[in-house]
């Protein structure tokens, strides 16, 4: 990974200067509620426990021990000029200041410091837990792949096998089987690679966004081509809205988000099933509705769908369980669109998916 120090240089700077800028504000606003509080006659003792709060919440909301440490120091000679007598001047004639001085620096300092050690104990157990997530995940990851391409690849090398070995004793209507098995698998793995490598580069921060306008039926109608080979088994209706329907997104990722969902509904309902694509207008959205006339998704799901890893058992004719990526990241991918996504039960049976996307307006001149 390129370091560009010159980069961090610049960072820390504009950190320290927060920081500072922070710590100035908190100075400000302990001193005016000092002065309030001196004025309407609350007790001194009452006003340094504000100052050591002030030294608290810096420590609590800057990033270094110096900070607390400046602070405390500052608020010792604020109480002086501001309070003790003489009031308006570093000088104090009552010797019992000496005492006060010190002793509110030093819990004001403590305080602060304990507080830092404690932000920093926290944001560490954070990390673990969050390196530890990373891991379970990982894990996860590597077991499910490792269990779910067994089946689809011992499938690509049987077939194989059989047309390299025993090709002649083939016939071609049993050869085109074979062939649209292999090509059915290798279909599922390639979809299955793309969900990975957007997944991790989603994780990592790195998926790039090329936004357009772009026509919404176009999109559906492109990301149906690209539908698995099993579509041929099923109906699909589209019904577009009358009115050309514009928004403003990523048009590759936004086919991922339909092929996803429709290859699902394939995977999930029966042959001969009927799935309907809409498209509706909004004041101020683009809707697309994929409804199927399947099994439906039970409640227990319908709340867990769209986690990573989740997949609901069923029964699903080609015997492979889905990865519980494909929701995952059509979530992802709409929820970077500032839209929404969820599901409902179709009635009498089957399940709706609902998309919401900010539609883009176009002034006409």
């Amino acid at each position: 990974m390129y370091y560009n120090k010159k980069t961090d240089d610049n960072n820390k700077i504009k950190d320290n200067i927060m920081d500072i800028l922070k710590c100035t504000g908190v100075i400000i606003v302990t001193s005016f509620i000092g002065i309030v509080f001196f004025d309407i006659g609350i007790e001194e003792s009452n006003i340094i426990m504000i100052y050591i709060l002030g030294a608290y919440i810096a420590a609590l909301i800057t990033g270094h021990q110096i900070y607390s440490l400046v602070v405390s120091g500052v608020n010792v000679f604020l109480f002086n000029f501001l309070f003790a007598e003489p009031r308006y001047t570093l000088l104090a004639y009552n010797d019992a200041y000496s005492v006060t001085f010190v002793t509110m620096f030093i819990v004001a300092f403590l305080t602060g410091t304990l507080t830092k050690r404690l932000k920093i104990q926290t944001i560490e157990s954070s990390k673990a837990e969050l390196r530890a997530e990373k891991e379970r995940l990982r894990a996860n990851l590597l077991r499910t792949i490792s269990h779910d391409l067994r089946t689809p690849l011992t499938s690509i090398s049987g077939n194989a096998s059989n047309l390299l070995y025993n090709s002649e004793m083939i016939d071609e209507d049993s050869r085109k089987q074979i062939c649209k098995d292999i090509y059915d698998d290798s279909m599922w793995l390639i979809k299955l690679v793309e969900n990975l490598l957007a997944i991790t580069k989603i994780e990592d921060g790195k998926l790039n966004i090329q936004m357009n306008v772009e026509l919404l039926d176009e999109i559906i109608s492109e990301a149906l081509k690209h539908v698995g080979i099993k579509q041929e088994e099923h109906t699909i209706n589209i019904n577009y809205e009358e009115e050309i329907i514009l928004v403003k997104v990523d048009a590759r990722l936004m086919m991922q988000v339909i092929i996803n969902i429709v290859d699902n509904a394939i995977k999930y309902t029966q042959k001969g099933s009927i799935i309907d694509i809409r498209t509706k207008k909004t004041e101020d959205k683009a809707i697309i509705t994929i409804t199927d006339n399947g099994p439906g998704i039970s409640d227990e799901a319908k709340a867990q769908i769209f986690d990573m890893f989740y997949s609901e058992h069923r029964n699903i004719a080609d015997s492979r369980r889905s990865l519980g990526l494909g929701l995952f990241l059509c979530k992802a991918i709409v929820n970077m669109h500032d839209g929404n996504i969820e599901v409902k039960d179709n009635k009498p049976t089957g399940t709706v998916f609902i998309i919401e996307l900010p539609i883009e307006k176009v002034d006409c001149v």
